[in-house]
């Protein structure tokens, strides 16, 4: 080391020169380090998506669950009062048109966040299994 660091000048260089060629290669403890560094660093994106989640769940469950009771109500009117047209009908066409509109609207943005909230794990999982 000091006939190196005298022919570049300082023993700092040699030190950069065998800490980069260190670095270079991974030791199992080191890969073990460097995974738990890594998961730590994905801890406020854990955090984040479970929100997001979370809020579009709710409320795409919520407008579902809207849409039954909508619906079930629906059976117990009478089907047609004097006058005033069908409420049975026009109840059960709320609750389908709001079901509907929950689907074109919240459908695709559930469908996807579900995917990529659970879809990781699985294909995490699926990797793994496959080395």
């Amino acid at each position: 080391m000091k006939i190196l660091g005298k022919i570049f000048g300082s023993d700092k260089v040699t030190e950069g020169l065998y800490n980069g060629v260190d670095a270079a290669f991974f030791t199992p403890e080191e890969k073990a380090r460097h995974m738990l560094d890594l998961l730590k660093a994905y801890e406020p994106f854990k955090l984040i998506q479970r929100v997001l989640s979370t809020m579009v769940t709710c409320v795409y469950l919520g407008v579902w669950v809207i849409s039954a009771i909508i619906y079930i109500c629906s059976l117990f009117f009478d089907p047609c009062s004097v006058d005033l047209g069908c409420t049975f009908s026009q109840f059960q066409t709320v609750s389908k048109d709001l079901a509907t509109m929950n689907n074109d609207t919240l459908g695709l943005p559930f469908a996807t966040i579900m995917a990529l909230y659970f879809g990781g794990g699985m294909l995490e999982g699926a990797i793994r299994a496959k080395k």
